[in-house]
């Protein structure tokens, strides 16, 4: 079988898994053992700064890591602060891996159990990081002046089922989303920012916020309510700033046909979440990362009297697909 057909023979949307008979394909070789999960990127530099990129992505697909760190600072210290966040996240992923699976010649991903304590791993696994910003990220940068947003996912067998045990972590304004074949797009994370603040004092609730969030153009809002949105992307913490981040944490069950997006602002500012949902459930598994980077950038050249959501910036997507 022609592995290059098959995959544009399933390409042209959202794939749909009900009744999968096999997880193994044949060519003329034998059997081929397919992953269960596919993996696509894309990041840019912002057009303003283009040879340095300040977005940093983070990929173990082996052992089911995924992560998009968004740098903070100006400078050339927000490009060290990514970097060297994926650096200590990387080296300490592996090094659990290593203490799970002692004895494997080849790492997969980790088994989740009740007794596993993966999110608080996952927690010490941050702040592993957000320390090396403060201190090798500082001293590379030469200024204590730079910090990144986080958002992370960890994908984990689960004994006994097909289904996956997704666990994920964040900090800042980078966030992930899931969708399901029949169901909306669903925001996995909440924004460090000013609508998160706002709704934290009960100055406006969920809704307000989202409508905010989601607004194109100045007629969808009030003036105080534009006010907020043009104020909505500062961020109120991150790794490597003056005191150790909040790390929020969550998990959720991701089944066959399941597609997850991790992203950096760059995409979430200029797209709203409809567009984000019609690029993955429209776009093949290897296309949507590319295509949601190439749409915010058509909408980043728009004039802001078009769309107040044009935003120039470092953009990054991953998107993964469960197969099966």
């Amino acid at each position: 079988m022609n592995i290059e057909f098959l995959e544009r023979l399933h390409s042209s949307k959202m794939p749909q898994y009900n009744n999968i008979q096999s997880t193994i394909l044949t060519n003329d070789y034998g059997p081929i053992a397919l992953p269960p999960f596919t993996f696509a990127f894309k990041t840019t530099a912002c057009e303003r700064h283009p040879t340095r990129n300040e977005d940093s992505i983070l990929l173990e697909e082996e052992t089911g890591l995924a992560a998009v760190f968004d740098g903070v600072g100006g400078s050339a210290a927000g490009e060290v602060a990514s970097q060297t966040a994926v650096q200590a996240t990387r080296q300490e992923w592996k090094r659990i891996v290593r203490q799970f699976q002692q004895g494997r010649k080849k790492h997969t991903f980790l088994e989740y159990t009740e007794r596993s304590n993966l999110p608080t791993l996952l927690e010490r696994l941050i702040l592993n990081a957000d320390e090396q910003v403060r201190t090798e990220g500082a001293r590379r940068a030469g200024t204590d002046n730079l910090a990144t947003t986080v958002a992370l996912a960890a994908i984990c067998r689960i004994p006994g089922q097909r289904h996956y045990k997704l666990l994920f972590s964040h900090v800042g304004d980078s966030r992930i989303y899931l969708l399901r074949s029949d169901e909306s797009l669903k925001r996995l994370t909440t924004d460090d920012g000013l609508l998160g603040k706002l709704v934290e004092n009960q100055l406006i609730d969920n809704e307000d916020a989202l409508h905010i969030d989601q607004a194109c153009s100045t007629e969808q809002l009030s003036d105080v309510e534009f006010s907020y949105f043009r104020l909505r992307g500062g961020i109120t913490q991150a790794l490597g700033g003056p005191i150790a981040p909040t790390v929020h944490l969550g998990e959720c069950t991701i089944y066959p046909g399941d597609r997850l997006l991790l992203c950096t602002d760059g995409i979430h500012d200029n797209l709203t979440d409809k567009e984000i949902e019609a690029v993955l459930r429209n776009s093949s598994r290897n296309a949507a990362a590319r295509i949601l980077v190439e749409q915010s950038i058509e909408r980043s050249h728009e004039p802001r009297n078009m769309n107040i959501r044009a935003k120039p910036d470092d953009m990054s997507a991953i998107v993964i697909t469960c197969r099966f």
